[in-house]
């Protein structure tokens, strides 16, 4: 019964999606010319952002560019996340793709298929933005005008040294919470200040009123959370493998340490992060792992909960359905004393790096590269930033643009200590590869079961972490080793063209040569690891 629904399942996945594809081309047909006036240049962009307020921001930045633009025409595309992947794949095969669109580039395997399907915008984003103009960003490179400098692992790829998307806003994460509940409970509505406080309040939530949850949990917003609650809790520690004094710990840095045999899962900064974790769980609804996102959101908006962890993404549409006021906080850090749970934090603490989100790519198929990338830049401009950040009630994402009182408690905190890497940062939980994060995952139900724990936990995952590491990273070395042999071809390529195509040829092989050096460290660490009686490098 279970194989049939999920088949059913997966074949009406499939034909949602071959639906959303013949829509499209039958409307990309139908308005390849106008007949009730000139030819009109059409801009198509697509997203899967189908959060409240999103479309109609987008339209309402359309429809402005519009007005300064006659004789363009921009279109929406928004398509359901679940089917999106699948639906771009279609239209990439197709030669139907819009013009911009959003894309997934985090995952190494992706990153293979950029220069494949979406172009470069480097060249563009050296310029500065012509709608800044008389703005105090007036002749800033466009790059230079974004909370990250246009540079984060969506925008920017580094082993490419190339810039492939802007982001159109910047994001967060946030514990929510139902400040008139808080109110009933305190006696006032301002979150606690630190997490023993924090603990204190989840008793009273059990004790106000039976059933009542502290937090509302699902496994999305936990997996979400917990890295980079983890990270910061260990980032002390997690500095440690900063061999090169960067003040920055990578994935390979950590995690080779650990077969080196520096640290394992029973050092003491590891059993302290899994007590969090635990500690963490204690306070949100039973069984949360079986429970999606959406479920968690409506237990809060029902009042069932006093708090939900979330991504700010999801602000427009709580804000809308709630009838109560929300407020918005960042999980206090245990504190320095705190025996059981604190000592390895650097206080105080930021969100981590600036970042954008929501980035559009410039696909290779583009019919009108140039009025694409012109429409960019009046999204990213601070008159279109300010515009498409007040509709959608999502942050900005270029410097300078006013944030609306309301989303003050989402503003990323960057004053205090950040250790990880912007590239590739170190996650406890999702760790060096899948096979990791799979194994950290699948056996959380011990960590949080009744009869389970950090013992159970541990000793379940000590079982196989050692190989499942040396293996993931193996993996690693190996994607990015046919990678930059994918992208040697092009750069010889390049080197045969005119002068523009040579010199691009030529800043972009030092990045090679770099990456290169970098996987031959590594996989001489993972060599030198796995002999016995041998000690590991550091690097």
């Amino acid at each position: 019964m279970n194989r049939r629904l999920h088949l059913l399942v997966a074949l009406g996945l499939l034909g949602a999606a071959y639906l959303a594809s013949v829509f499209y081309i039958v409307h990309l047909r139908r308005t390849a010319t106008n007949p009730h006036g000139p030819p009109r240049l059409v801009i198509r962009f697509a997203h899967w952002q189908l959060e409240s307020g999103m479309r109609e921001a987008f339209d309402l930045i359309a429809h402005r560019y519009m007005a300064l633009h006659p004789d363009v025409r921009v279109e929406q595309f928004a398509v359901p996340g679940r089917v999106y992947r699948q639906w771009l794949s279609t239209q990439l095969a197709a030669g139907t793709v819009p013009d911009l669109v959003c894309f997934n580039s985090t995952d190494q395997s992706d990153v293979a298929q950029l220069p494949r399907n979406f172009s470069a915008i480097t060249r563009w984003m050296d310029e500065p933005n012509p709608y800044n103009a008389g703005t105090k960003l007036a002749g800033v490179p466009w790059r230079l005008t974004f909370i990250d400098g246009g540079r984060n692992r969506a925008t920017y790829i580094d082993q490419y040294r190339n810039y492939y998307a802007v982001g159109l806003s910047s994001h967060s994460m946030r514990i929510f919470y139902n400040k008139d509940l808080l109110r009933e409970i305190t006696g006032r509505d301002a979150p606690p200040a630190d997490f023993r406080s924090w603990l204190e309040l989840g008793q009273k939530v059990r004790t106000h009123r039976p059933g009542l949850i502290h937090v509302a949990g699902a496994h999305d917003n936990t997996i979400w959370l917990m890295p980079t609650l983890i990270n910061q809790a260990m980032a002390k520690w997690i500095l440690t493998g900063d061999h090169e004094l960067r003040f920055a710990t990578t994935g390979f840095d950590l995690f080779g340490d650990m077969l080196a045999g520096r640290w394992d899962l029973r050092s003491p900064p590891l059993q302290t992060s899994l007590r969090i974790m635990r500690a963490f769980g204690a306070e949100m609804t039973p069984g949360f792992l079986q429970l999606d996102r959406d479920s968690a959101m409506r237990a809060f908006l029902r009042g069932e909960a006093l708090s939900l962890p979330n991504g700010t993404w999801d602000y427009p549409t709580m804000r809308e359905a709630a009838k109560f006021q929300i407020g918005a906080f960042r999980l206090p850090l245990p504190g320095p004393d705190d025996a059981q749970y604190g000592g390895y934090a650097l206080l105080p603490v930021s969100d981590g790096g600036a970042g954008t989100a929501l980035p559009l790519y410039l696909a290779r198929q583009s019919r009108h590269p140039e009025a694409a990338i012109d429409f960019l830049r009046y999204v990213t401009s601070m008159e279109g930033n300010r515009l498409f950040s007040q509709a959608s009630h999502c942050m900005p994402s270029v410097e300078g643009v006013a944030i609306a009182p309301e989303l003050q408690p989402f503003q990323q905190n960057n004053h205090g200590y950040i250790i990880t890497d912007v590239q590739n940062g170190p996650q406890l939980i999702n760790g060096p590869g899948a096979a990791y994060t799979q194994l950290f995952e699948t056996n959380l139900h011990v960590l949080y079961a009744p009869d389970g724990g950090v013992e159970a936990y541990t000793r379940v995952l000590e079982r196989q972490i050692r190989e499942i590491v040396a293996s993931d990273l193996r993996k690693q070395i190996h994607i990015q080793r046919e990678n930059l042999r994918r992208r040697d071809t092009a750069l010889a390529a390049l080197s045969f063209l005119g002068p523009t195509e040579q010199t691009e040829s030529v800043r972009q092989q030092s990045s090679q040569h770099l990456n290169e050096l970098h996987l031959y460290l590594m996989e001489t660490k993972l060599d030198a690891a796995a002999k016995p009686g041998v000690p590991g490098l550091s690097f």
